[in-house]
């Protein structure tokens, strides 16, 4: 497998720089939002069109991905990060300078993110195909922790690109992330090879509903809308339940998501040195991801807030790459961008929903959506032993 390394390399970072274009977007959207007239739904609502369009394009993205092959549509997806990002940072430009605002604003700058996410949205389902096709199912859940790690490893570094670069100027960092796409795109189009042998025959569409996968995907809906709604609702709740000033709010909550996202990426490059069932480590998974929405509830201090994140972030560490091998080993080697796809929606899907819920709940009540959170993830863990991964598992020739 050693001739993979460079070409896997290469993925990993068009992954890895997806994920920093987003908390880029994160750091600096907000405050270029506001000074362009437009209010916080409307700042909400443009981050949150690229997730929908994510959720509905990206099974037909896995489907090209097993006709067309891997690497053209990992191609199209940088080529598409780089322009669609560049794109985004005009508008913004044109907001900054007057020429744009309010409505007006939020219509562009919303047509940018759904374009974005139409561009972009094969990259996920190319890499899984293609980590499919170069590893062998004892190698499968380490290799999809792999993918995890590149997507956790951009979490953390967007904040830290945003933060180094925007003194030169505040879109300095979205104009960064654009260079990179094409930067990205070039490095595969050299080191990335085609791993798709096509069938003769296409398979049937794959469908979210497969008896194959329905437990595995709706556990990662489930999943995300706990991981979206809490990062949603942590900001409300550290500022209220503290009677905190906002920057001390924002100091303590940066800690507290920086130490998921990074427990949540040693975890996951653990995982992707082992070879672990990935039925088992699903379970184990969601039992601890159980504890930490409870031990936030009950310590509410910034120890507790951390612990309850560190908890989170071992057990999603856990529970995403086993989900992501436990669906690549399901299916059948023609389907393995199909499922990258459904996989790709159902994550997204979390995340249309999350923040929505979350926020919902919390209006009710400040500790309702940890409550909730940890009963979703029980019903999940209780799906996940009722329906006996393992034995859905099959085995891969590779």
């Amino acid at each position: 497998m050693s001739s993979t390394v460079l070409p896997r390399m290469a993925l990993l970072a068009g992954l890895a720089l997806m994920s920093m274009g987003q908390t880029v977007l994160f750091a600096i959207f907000g405050p270029l939002g506001r000074d362009m007239g437009m209010s916080e739904v409307m700042i909400g609502g443009v981050i949150s069109l690229a997730a929908i369009a994510v959720v509905l394009t990206s099974p037909w993205w896995g489907r090209q991905v097993d006709r067309i092959g891997r690497r053209p549509v990992f191609l199209f997806a940088m080529a598409g990060l780089g322009v669609t990002t560049l794109v985004f940072a005009l508008v913004l430009e044109a907001g900054r300078a007057g020429w744009i605002a309010g409505t007006g604003a939020f219509l562009l700058l919303g047509l940018s993110r759904i374009v974005y996410g139409l561009s972009v949205t094969g990259a996920q389902p190319a890499a899984i195909g293609w980590v499919a096709d170069t590893t062998s199912a004892a190698e499968r859940t380490g290799g999809m922790a792999m993918i995890g790690a590149a997507f956790g490893i951009g979490t953390i570094l967007g904040p830290v690109l945003a933060w180094g670069l925007s003194g030169f100027g505040l879109l300095v960092p979205l104009y960064t992330v654009a260079a990179l796409g094409g930067a990205v795109c070039l490095l595969a189009w050299r080191l990335l090879p085609e791993t798709l042998v096509a069938a003769p025959i296409p398979p049937p569409p794959l469908r979210p509903l497969d008896p194959r996968l329905r437990a595995t995907l709706g556990t990662l809906v489930v999943v995300f809308v706990v991981i979206s709604g809490l990062q949603q609702t942590i900001a409300f709740y550290v500022q209220d339940v503290g009677d905190l000033d906002n920057a001390t709010t924002a100091a303590n909550v940066g800690q507290a998501l920086a130490l998921l996202a990074a427990v949540i990426f040693v975890t996951q490059i653990f995982v992707a040195n082992r070879k672990p069932a990935p039925g088992l480590i699903v379970r184990l998974g969601l039992g601890i991801a159980i504890v930490g929405p409870v031990v936030l509830l009950l310590w509410s201090g910034q120890p507790g807030i951390l612990a309850a994140h560190a908890l989170l972030g071992l057990g999603m560490g856990l529970v995403i790459p086993g989900l992501q091998g436990t669906a690549s080993l399901s299916v059948t080697e023609d389907e393995q961008g199909a499922v990258g796809g459904l996989v790709g929606a159902a994550m997204a899907g979390g995340f249309v929903i999350g923040p929505v819920l979350g926020t919902g709940l919390y209006a009710l009540w400040s500790g309702l959506p940890y409550l909730v959170a940890s009963l979703l993830l029980l019903c999940a863990l209780t799906i996940q032993v009722a329906a006996r991964p393992s034995s859905r598992i099959r085995s891969h020739p590779l």
